[in-house]
């Protein structure tokens, strides 16, 4: 009972009492002999008395009654709340639970107690967070980590109970997992939420699983274009991986080269069979794969045949290894060569003297492959990364000394068939080298390698320079490019900016069959958006992602579909990100494209620097001009010779500064002009040219010719004041950069 509904009973119990004394004090002062009006008076006093006091006692009553009828609405309404509060917990679908400040459970609902089944029956109010902890860490439901004991589960479970908030992932038996946390509220009690995520847990691991595969294919690709052989194995010594070349280069048969194969298996037989007159040598390399604690140092194994392996071993970082197998009978022979060379140099001295000087070219050439062979060999697998850039600059470098031979080639006088065959193997390495040069500029912005240089550049100088770079190509496919006038100024990098707009382009022209491209650009607030706009066929709404991906084209099965590697516009979205420009597309399907891409506007620089012009020069007589080449590839160096030559100049090769420096003095005039490759083996071809320059005294005319399309290569060689020529040459633009050099 209240104290509201005591109150009222309190005063009429002392009514009651006061009314007792006024009645005993009346009947003792009651004088039977005195007079009997003052006894009535007395009476008629005490009766308005009583009948005032028994009126409040009516209405404290009444009142009483009232609080009791309220306290009883209070307490229904209370246990509707409860009731409404317990449907709802029920009702939700995440485990719930409720502990006060002494860790005790409170109230649980049912997903709560179905989590854990053989343990529902102990998920009583009052129990024990401490007990709860204990029965989860026993559950036959529960899964532990290998490593980790229900105990410590336990001691680790109260421990995260305690802080006021905690979050973490639990598996459970049949490939189930929950998400548990709780969180202490303002009154200390805690409450625990338990989350089923097995839907998003498996979602997300098929998704690394497709990753995984297609990492998987991408570098089964790079090790199939590998001259070496390679081959990967698991920590227990399984084959996970290899290529072709491991199959020619041991001659093993097809049943032995199987996924999971074992690796003492295999190379019994290949001790066997392949290194039979070598058994010491395949000893070793089967006793360091049973215990790889290091790499293996280079063995070089002799088959049965006589070709010579130089076999390499690494270990992963999982416990694995990778074994690389190098054809050096080619190496080898020129390094016993060499070695009798040098051996008899002395007695040879006089009768090659005149030879002397390409002697020791080549015996410095083949050492300078050696050494690159061997650091190769060395380097072969250490990343991925640096696994693509290898193999894709031994690539580039025999196409280019291709595509030098094929210019000399064209110049031998060919029969028209042979001519149409020319031009068609030159279009092949062009295609070969567009798509090698664009894989490289995606490893080099995957990478972060490239950096952006932001300045206010004028968008309409852009677009001018490549809507006249296009005409010529839209006239050939009678398409009207129009370019409309802009003075718009923006925030971006002006050659990376460039070769986005210059990949929306060619695209726009390439799948345009009938209408025109028009160039623009438009101000939206504060930005600036630059479109190309085409009457092409148009994008589905489903593809416009696709299309941003490597090596995706639209219609590439139909007929009429233009040909391409499908990397132009996964180059455009990697310079976006850098540069942090926007990427949009609308398209109507049989109508037409929109791309646009969007920078900062920015207000025209106070001072704007004109682009240099080059004026027109007159072709340069090069018959009496001498060049210095560098190079330290003999093919290309070779390649280089005979094509200035056939141009009608003077060429004096050399494999290094060095040897430059050694030709210079015995030259009856200066060179020229320097061409060197950027990549020697001792230093650079800018530190040569400067090296050549210094020993005559003056600034003697250069190009450095490489494979690296680096922005730091560029912005190094052209702060020296030096030509830049691209891997690989183009027998035309090679002519064109030397008269142009020559002529400054």
């Amino acid at each position: 009972m209240t104290q509201a509904a005591e109150e009222p009973e309190v005063r009429l119990r002392k009514l009651e009492k006061i009314n007792r004394a006024l009645m005993n004090r009346v009947e003792r002062s009651m004088d039977f002999s005195g007079n009997g009006f003052s006894l009535f008076q007395t009476a008629i006093l005490l009766e308005g008395q009583v009948s005032a006091r028994t009126g409040d006692l009516k209405r404290t009553l009444e009142d009483l009654s009232d609080a009791y009828a309220r306290l009883e609405d209070a307490r229904d309404d209370a246990e509707i709340a409860k009731q409404n509060l317990t449907s709802a917990i029920e009702a939700v679908s995440e485990g719930f639970a409720l502990f006060n400040d002494a860790e005790e459970l409170v109230m649980c609902n049912a997903p709560f107690r179905s989590l854990l089944p053989d343990i529902a029956a102990r998920l009583e109010p009052g129990t024990s967070f401490r007990r709860i902890a204990e029965s989860f860490s026993r559950s036959r439901f529960l899964v532990l980590d290998q490593q980790k004991s229900a105990e410590a589960w336990c001691v680790g479970r109260i421990e995260l109970f305690r802080k006021p908030h905690a979050s973490f992932i639990q598996q459970l038996s049949g490939d189930r997992w929950i998400q548990v946390s709780n969180k202490k509220t303002g009154a200390g009690a805690t409450v625990v939420f338990q989350t089923d995520i097995t839907d998003i847990v498996r979602g997300e691991r098929l998704r690394r699983e497709r990753e995984l595969d297609e990492q998987s294919r991408l570098l089964q690709a790079t090790l199939d274009h590998l001259p070496q052989g390679i081959c990967m194995f698991s920590r227990d010594l399984r084959l996970k991986a290899w290529n072709h070349r491991f199959v020619d280069l041991l001659s093993l048969p097809l049943r032995l080269v199987a996924p999971l194969a074992g690796f003492d298996r295999l190379w019994d037989w290949v001790s066997k069979s392949v290194f039979a007159f070598d058994r010491a040598g395949a000893l070793r390399v089967q006793e360091w794969s049973r215990n790889p604690s290091a790499d293996l140092d280079p063995v070089e194994l002799v088959k049965s045949d006589g070709t010579i392996l130089r076999v390499s071993g690494n270990v992963m970082p999982d416990g694995g290894i990778v074994v690389s197998f190098a054809d050096v009978t080619d190496e080898r022979r020129a390094s016993d060569a060499l070695r009798e060379a040098k051996e008899t140099l002395e007695q040879r001295v006089e009768e090659r003297t005149a030879a002397l000087t390409r002697e020791v070219m080549e015996r410095r050439a083949i050492e300078v492959e050696l050494i690159q062979a061997r650091d190769t060999a060395e380097e072969l697998t250490k990343s991925k990364t640096r696994f693509l850039a290898a193999a894709s600059h031994d690539v580039l470098q025999p196409l280019n000394a291709a595509r030098i031979f094929l210019s000399l080639l064209s110049g031998t006088g060919l029969d028209a068939r042979q001519v149409h065959f020319a031009g068609k193997v030159d279009m092949a390495f062009g295609s070969v080298e567009e798509v090698l040069s664009t894989l490289l500029d995606i490893s080099r912005y995957d990478s972060g390698s490239v950096e952006a240089n932001v300045v206010p550049l004028s968008v309409a100088e852009i677009l001018a320079t490549l809507a006249a770079e296009f005409q010529p190509l839209a006239d050939q496919k009678q398409l009207k490019l129009r370019c409309v006038p802009s003075e718009l100024f923006g925030l971006s990098d002006a050659r990376l900016l460039r070769q986005i707009i210059q990949n929306l382009v060619a695209n726009a022209v390439r799948y345009t069959a009938k209408g025109g491209v028009l160039l623009g650009a438009r101000r939206r607030g504060m930005m600036i958006s630059i479109e190309v706009w085409d009457t092409g066929p148009g994008i589905p709404e489903d593809k416009r992602d696709f299309i941003f991906e490597e090596f995706r084209r639209l219609g590439q099965d139909l007929p009429d579909t233009p040909k391409g590697a499908g990397l132009g516009l996964a180059i455009v979205r990697r310079i976006a990100r850098l540069l942090d420009h926007r990427i949009t597309v609308a398209s109507h399907v049989g109508k037409g494209s929109r791309f646009a891409i969007e920078l900062p506007a920015c207000a025209a620089p106070t001072r704007v620097i004109a682009p240099q012009v080059v004026t027109e020069r007159l072709p340069v007589d090069l018959a009496h001009f001498t060049a210095i080449v560098i190079e330290n590839d003999l093919a290309i160096l070779e390649g280089m010779l005979e094509l200035l030559q056939e141009g009608g100049m003077r060429a004096i090769p050399a494999v290094s500064a060095g040897e430059a420096l050694e030709t210079l003095q015995s030259l009856d005039k200066t060179p020229d002009l320097i061409i060197a490759d950027y990549h020697l083996d001792q230093g650079t071809g800018a530190e040569a040219i400067e090296a050549l320059r210094r020993a005559v005294g003056h600034q003697v005319p250069a190009i450095v010719v490489t494979a690296d399309h680096s922005a730091k290569v560029q912005a190094e060689i052209g702060g020296s004041g030096i030509a830049y020529l691209r891997k690989p040459i183009k027998t035309g633009d090679l002519f064109a950069l030397i008269h142009n050099v020559i002529a400054l």
